[in-house]
């Protein structure tokens, strides 16, 4: 090789040999940069171990959470919520887990917690209809009415497989607002799934009873007692619809049964009390027992009445006057047709006829069943065959 062709081949290397490095810098920094932002492959720089961390922590928290719904359904709710919570902290925001552990604080009484809860998985999964479920029975339990109303509709609308469980829950809601239609009609629904279930038709005779539809109630009511024949309450309740009929001896039979199966309960014993004076002069063995069921709660309403009941048997006017103001002043009383009609029968007996006229008018407004007007003729015969007799023989 000629000295020409040496030095040519020598700058040819040593230009080749000075760019080697910088084109590796350049390469390194193209393929590495993306990876230092979050994006590329991620091949020379902690080569796909972001992905395989994730994937541990979503492993992790499934246990985690599996764990916790273990626990829910052997009720032991707070040990649900640390798992929940373990599995959250492992997995990030997540709807489902959300959902979860709001569940398992509304299970351990925890109710503003499940109710946030509740929000946090609505804000990541608004159609979530279990979300929506969940938080109009928190709403319930925080007597929120309107807006566990408005949350059980919205999960019917997000979810009819729902239709099971909401409709029981937003019928019972509509009886405590008052609204006897709407609850009667949720509760036709959920009885399309469940035809047998003893407790919702029971339900639907109480709305059936609410409307002033006796035969329909009691329909249910027979329905319910070929399930469950002990069941006390059935028969405290076809008794009042017997009442509406004015069937007073299927009453009668029925109030008897009863207080045979649950002696003591101050709803049964009042009723059979009233419809036995119905029938009968007032005794002093009467008096005796509402004065014992009234001990069994005796601030109650029904418990005022029957101190009232027992006084005026006894002729003891004044307390008579004082118990009945006290059940009138008492909390919902204003629903009941029980107090105007007996301040009714302790005006008739102190010869307050224009008092206790208006007292027996307010009675009938709020349904008083009319064989129940008949104790009026034991407190003034004269009064009772001017006002209550002719409404029952019509």
């Amino acid at each position: 090789m000629n000295p020409s062709s040496m030095f040519t081949a020598l700058s040819i290397f040593t230009t080749f040999a000075s760019i080697i490095p910088v084109y590796h810098f350049i390469y390194r920094f193209l393929h590495i940069a993306p990876c230092l932002q979050g994006e590329g492959p991620g091949l020379l720089l902690y080569p796909r171990r972001p992905d395989k961390e994730e994937q541990g922590h979503q492993t992790e928290a499934a246990a985690l959470a599996r764990r916790g719904s273990m626990y829910l359904r052997r009720g032991q709710p707070q040990r649900a919520i640390e798992l929940y919570s373990r599995a959250l902290a492992m997995a990030g925001e997540e709807a489902v887990l959300y959902l979860r552990r709001g569940e398992a604080c509304y299970q351990a009484g925890q109710y503003q917690q499940a109710l946030s809860d509740c929000e946090q998985a609505l804000r990541l999964h608004p159609a979530l209809a279990e979300a929506h479920y969940l938080r109009g029975r928190i709403c319930t339990r925080l007597a929120a009415y309107q807006q566990a109303l408005s949350s059980y509709t919205q999960a019917l609308e997000f979810d009819a497989g729902l239709a099971s469980l909401i409709y029981p829950e937003r019928a019972a809601l509509y009886q405590r607002l008052k609204d006897p239609h709407a609850a009667l009609h949720d509760y036709c629904r959920a009885l399309e799934y469940s035809p047998h279930e003893a407790s919702l038709i029971f339900q639907r005779a109480l709305v059936y009873l609410q409307l002033r539809e006796p035969r329909q109630a009691i329909a249910d009511l027979n329905s319910v007692l070929q399930a469950r024949p002990n069941f006390a309450c059935a028969y405290h309740y076809r008794a009042l619809a017997s009442l509406y009929l004015q069937d007073l001896a299927g009453a009668r039979q029925d109030c008897q049964r009863a207080t045979a199966l649950n002696p003591m309960h101050i709803d049964h014993g009042w009723l059979a009390c009233w419809v036995t004076l119905c029938e009968e002069r007032p005794n002093e063995r009467l008096a005796e027992r509402l004065q014992a069921l009234a001990h069994t709660a005796p601030e109650q309403y029904v418990a005022l009445l029957c101190q009232a009941v027992s006084a005026w048997i006894r002729g003891e006017q004044a307390e008579a006057q004082a118990a009945i103001s006290r059940a009138q002043a008492a909390a919902g009383s204003d629903e009941h047709w029980g107090a105007p009609f007996w301040q009714a029968v302790i005006w008739a007996a102190s010869g307050h006829e224009a008092e206790a006229h208006q007292a027996l008018r307010e009675a009938l407004i709020r349904g008083l069943p009319l064989p129940l007007l008949s104790p009026l003729r034991w407190a003034n015969p004269g009064f009772y065959g001017h006002y209550a007799r002719a409404l029952l023989d019509a």
